[in-house]
């Protein structure tokens, strides 16, 4: 009984986390040679790389990223409303990266197990009465941009 009881619990708790997953290759994508030139820009070429895009919802608040207690991103993103893009940077899939909202004071923990499994993760950012909601899109296809 006790099992039942926190195994609802647990499910309830996952439902109702600002942090929200997903696995999709299947939007519209980008060349090959747009993407080789993209990987290349950001340092990304390297199997033990992978590349973090903010998307929709970032309006100029700090945004930090940490691997091993270093920081390997601390900007302000506005995200572009034509192309719904506000910044990307790479950073080591194998080690656990923390994206730190200042504004929210929320993190979001992307994991070395799901990261080197995939080159290309979208953070995107949304508001639901009043409170920040995260949507992590796991894929390897480079969406156009």
């Amino acid at each position: 009984m006790k099992k039942i009881i926190l195994g609802a619990l647990a499910s309830l708790f996952i439902m109702c986390s600002p942090i929200k997953t997903e696995v999709r290759d299947d939007f519209r994508s980008s060349s090959e040679q747009q993407k080789k030139v993209f990987l290349k820009e950001v340092n990304g070429t390297s199997d033990s790389k992978s590349v973090l895009i903010l998307t929709k919802g970032y309006k100029g608040e700090k945004i930090m990223a940490t691997q091993e207690s270093k920081t390997v991103y601390s900007k302000y993103p506005i995200t572009n409303l034509k192309t719904h893009l506000a910044d990307y940077f790479s950073f080591e899939n194998s080690k656990i990266l923390i994206i730190t909202d200042n504004f929210s004071k929320q993190e979001v923990v992307i994991e070395p197990k799901k990261a080197t499994k995939y080159k290309f993760i979208y953070l995107r950012k949304d508001y639901e009465k009043d409170v920040a909601t995260y949507k992590i899109t796991f894929s390897n296809t480079l969406r156009a941009m």
